[in-house]
């Protein structure tokens, strides 16, 4: 068996069929401005304090990735 049937990392082994679309500026700004329009939505209407549990979620991980080290 090789990496190419296990799903290897190369660039240079072919995608097969089910290759996904490739990331464009397009798609990528429209992920922002959803992420922009939940922080907003947060702030304004939601109140949730989803920038502060993202926060301690971030620092939780970093401190788990840090354990690893």
């Amino acid at each position: 068996m090789s990496p190419a049937l296990w799903g290897g990392s190369s660039s240079k082994e072919p995608l097969g069929a089910f290759a996904p679309p490739p990331m464009t500026n397009r798609i990528a700004f429209a992920l922002l401005a959803l992420i922009l329009a939940f922080f907003l939505a947060d702030y304004f209407w939601l109140n949730l304090g989803a920038p502060l549990f993202l926060g301690r979620k971030f620092i939780d991980f970093i401190e788990y990735i840090a354990f690893w080290r």
